[in-house]
């Protein structure tokens, strides 16, 4: 039979809206959407890339689309990779403590830029400062939106129309393709490139030196590192070089590690603190990674350039706002307590013990015997603390092996797809889900999720639960736990 015209068979936008599909909907979603929805999928049928005709099956198409938008794109995932510090993931998950901070910050006003003792306006992160100063012993601070925004704001202020020195072993590229000369020149600095690829010595720097010289800008390698046949000016000789030559000595010192906790897994991250007393005049980190609290970078260092940071305009196109500020102080409140590493998850995650991991593995394994069609095991592995930062450090690990009678591409896909997203790796043609990166209060959710896989996924196609957005009795819209088919 031939196929009916398209522009012939559109039905009229007030017919599909009449359709019970269409008018249930609107409970949830206010008419001018819905109409707009349909607008839209008639424009479609129009152009051809639809050949959807019939009004009932069009009123479902536009009640499931409106229904999806009302489900938020960003949600929780379970973190199986291991990798603490997922970019892609969110990097740091955040403190208890911070969370409560920020509901109750976000739902009411507060005393941002307000000086409670005098009644006038005051600095929003002078709180912030104060908790730096203690740690690190700063004598100012400032903070942005990241870490790339703390070097740009940076070059910016003291180094516009003037030369940046950096060794060309410290060119990195960031993640999403981002350089460090593009941010240099963004910022309106000239880079001027000393040294090799893997040798760059002091004296490189010295005859760089020109009176049209801005910064020397020292870049710590947080996503790669060089070995072998190489050499590096030491930070000792670029401070009395810029002591001596009255430039300005920034350090991009990425990570953030602000305690020497990290020693514990055997990696001798450089510390903020260190780098201040060895006379850097301003470093500036990340505070979503080894930090551990949300995406800001902070520039810390010599009162007086903070102050020239400060005043520059572009500051107040990188400022964070509130909420990242109520995060960030209480996760440095977090830091003055004697039992941080606990309460800070990125500390608790790297902190845990490969023993300790293998126990819960175990005790997840030998309680859930009764799965019918995923079996459990149990894998020795090695977890990241990754966001590029500790690139040559493998910490032990224990994850649980999920073995299904499906491929591992097709298994890794319905944990992904399942009410709450796991997202495991593929070893081996395994699916892997690394504990480390699993808290106790996953667990549940975990379970939970591969029971319904277990007793849902493997059953014959015609009798499954029907897959999309649904309305609950409640009266708010979910998810079925399985989304797609295998």
């Amino acid at each position: 039979m031939k196929k009916p015209e398209p522009k012939q068979h559109i039905p009229q936008v007030d017919k599909v809206l009449r359709h019970p599909a269409i008018a249930e909907t609107c409970q949830y979603v206010r008419r001018e959407i819905l109409t707009r929805l349909l607008r839209i999928e008639l424009q479609d049928l129009r152009d051809g890339k639809s050949d959807i005709y019939e009004v009932g099956e069009i009123a479902d198409k536009v009640r499931r689309k409106a229904l999806s938008l009302l489900e938020p794109r960003l949600k929780r995932v379970l973190n199986g990779t291991g990798v603490v510090l997922n970019t892609n993931l969110g990097r740091a998950p955040l403190p208890k403590q911070a969370l409560e901070n920020l509901s109750e910050t976000g739902q009411h006003y507060c005393n941002l830029e307000f000086d409670l003792e005098t009644g006038r306006r005051g600095e929003r992160a002078s709180y912030i400062e104060e908790l730096l100063s203690l740690l690190t012993g700063c004598e100012s601070a400032i903070v942005v939106n990241n870490n790339a925004a703390a070097v740009l704001l940076a070059v910016n202020s003291l180094a516009q129309k003037r030369e940046v020195i950096v060794s060309r072993g410290e060119l990195i590229e960031i993640g999403g393709s981002f350089r460090l000369p593009e941010v240099i020149e963004s910022a309106g600095g000239k880079l001027k490139e000393v040294g090799t690829t893997n040798k760059t010595r002091i004296k490189d720097y010295q005859h760089a030196l020109s009176n049209k010289t801005g910064i020397l800008l020292r870049c710590h390698r947080s996503n790669f590192a060089i070995s072998g046949f190489c050499e590096e000016a030491g930070r000792e000789e670029l401070v009395e070089l810029a002591r001596k030559s009255k430039i300005p000595l920034v350090e991009d010192l990425g990570s953030g590690a602000i305690t020497s906790f990290y020693e514990n897994i055997g990696s001798r991250e450089p510390m903020v603190a260190e780098v201040i007393q060895k006379g850097v005049n301003l470093v500036s980190i990340s505070a979503d990674k080894l930090l551990g609290g949300p995406q800001a970078g902070i520039v810390l260092g010599d009162r007086k350039l903070i102050k020239i940071l400060r005043k520059n305009p572009l500051y107040r196109c990188l400022r964070p706002d509130k909420l990242v500020i109520s995060m960030l102080e209480s996760l440095l409140a977090d830091y003055l307590t004697p039992n941080y590493e606990d309460t800070i998850p990125v500390l608790a995650m790297t902190k845990a013990t490969a023993k300790e991991i293998k126990t819960r593995v175990e005790a997840f394994v030998q309680n859930n015997s009764e799965l019918e069609n995923l079996k459990l095991t149990i894998k020795q592995t090695s977890s990241k603390a990754g966001g590029g930062s500790l690139p040559e450090t493998d910490i032990a690990s224990f994850a649980l092996v999920i073995h299904a009678p499906v491929s591992a591409s097709k298994l890794a896909k319905l944990l992904r797809n399942s009410s709450t997203p796991i997202i495991p790796l593929i070893e081996d043609e395994q699916v892997i889900i690394d504990f480390r990166t699993i808290t106790k209060s996953d667990e549940r959710v975990l379970l939970d999720c591969l029971r319904c896989i277990d007793q849902v996924a493997f059953l014959p196609q015609d009798i499954r639960p029907e897959n999309g957005a649904i309305i609950s009795r409640s009266g708010k819209h979910s998810k079925s736990i399985i989304r797609e088919e295998i």
